[in-house]
């Protein structure tokens, strides 16, 4: 009887470890990629439903970096991380629609220079720095 949310965690930062304790990993990967997908089914659902139809534009490639993005740029370990990527991708996002297709390109050097730079992303420096600071200000 393990907590999922526990085991999932361990597997993502270090699944040798949670394989040593006797888990099974492919297991939790298995579990894991299904309830990603089913969100992604039930999404991409209620995106037909909405539109009442589905067709290949509703998936550009520039509304599929978007969210990737999104996750990249604010970090993925937390939930407000996308949220915050995103309203950093939306203002870029207007601001780029005059070049047409060429946004695709700064998008991808955006993706690009956080994967390089900031590759945990805003969220998880910011708590980082934050705690710093708490700690800094204690003493």
């Amino acid at each position: 009887n393990q907590d999922i949310g526990l085991v999932f965690r361990g597997v993502k930062d270090n699944d040798q470890a949670v394989k040593a304790s006797g888990l099974n990993i492919t297991l939790y990967k298995s579990i894991a990629v299904l309830i990603a997908s089913g969100l992604g089914s039930l999404g991409g659902a209620y995106l037909s439903h909405i539109y009442m139809w589905s067709g290949i534009s509703q998936f550009a490639l520039d509304f599929s970096i978007i969210p990737i993005a999104a996750t990249v740029i604010g970090g993925g370990g937390t939930l407000v991380g996308p949220l915050l990527g995103c309203f950093f991708l939306v203002p870029v996002s207007e601001f780029l629609r005059t070049f047409g297709t060429l946004r695709i390109v700064f998008y991808s050097l955006i993706l690009l220079a956080f994967i390089m730079f900031r590759s945990e992303g805003v969220m998880v420096y910011a708590q980082r720095k934050y705690h710093q600071f708490e700690r800094w200000v204690k003493v």
